[in-house]
């Protein structure tokens, strides 16, 4: 079997791209810049995928095993040792390293209510605009891809990665809070963003590049204004 795709997302998301080990945390960015990691199946199942795998004599289903409560995202270096030290890492231990890991990466996205449009716009300005100042400065249409291409492709990657996909999961979590302020056509062009901050990540983080994804929507910047 295989880890689905939207499993892939759903575990890199609620991870928020850092190893699940309590002791670690170690940022999983430059493991991917790297190519130390290719692609997220390459990271740790709780309990074994095969019967004889770490932890793998477990009464839970082999099929059952690629789904997402069955997946920590963990760097090379603490996979490793909990796979081969499976008695220190029960499995129980483990997912409760996942749970308390998800339960810190979504208080950090926790994002406030607010009022008025006004209030909601001044919110998203600055996200907005970091995101924009890469893309013009580093993005694949850019002067400087043109000029210099594989520099600002390497700048791109990394700020598309470090940057660009935290604003964009906090944007979305700050207006699903708040889209009780929309008017007229919002939440259509919402949900276009929505559809763009989704194909946009996987793009970034799996490997496997979809050029059907949709671009960032013409006059979301411009949403609660």
């Amino acid at each position: 079997m295989a880890i689905r795709t939207i499993v892939k997302r759903k575990l890199w998301a609620s991870s928020g791209g850092f190893c699940g080990k309590p002791d670690c945390h170690a940022d999983l960015f430059p493991f991917f810049e790297s190519g130390e990691i290719t692609n997220i199946e390459e990271l740790a199942h709780i309990i074994g995928q095969k019967k004889k795998g770490p932890r793998g004599a477990n009464p839970l289903p082999l099929s059952e095993r690629d789904e997402f409560e069955n997946i920590i995202l963990l760097c090379p270096t603490c996979h490793t040792i909990i796979d081969k030290n499976p008695k220190l890492y029960p499995d129980n231990t483990i997912k409760q390293w996942k749970a308390n890991h998800e339960n810190s990466i979504s208080n950090i996205f926790k994002v406030p209510k607010l009022e008025s449009r006004l209030d909601a716009s001044k919110y998203l300005k600055p996200l907005l605009a970091e995101n924009k100042a890469i893309f013009d400065l580093y993005g694949p249409h850019s002067k400087n891809a043109i000029d210099n291409q594989l520099a600002t492709e390497l700048m791109w990657e990394k700020l598309a990665i470090q940057k660009i996909l935290p604003n964009n999961r906090k944007i979305e979590a700050f207006i699903e809070q708040n889209q009780d302020l929309f008017e007229g056509n919002e939440f259509g062009l919402f949900i276009e963003y929505k559809l763009h901050r989704e194909g946009f990540e996987y793009n970034k983080i799996s490997g496997d590049v979809n050029s059907t994804v949709p671009t960032f929507p013409n006059g979301f910047e411009n949403i609660f204004k």
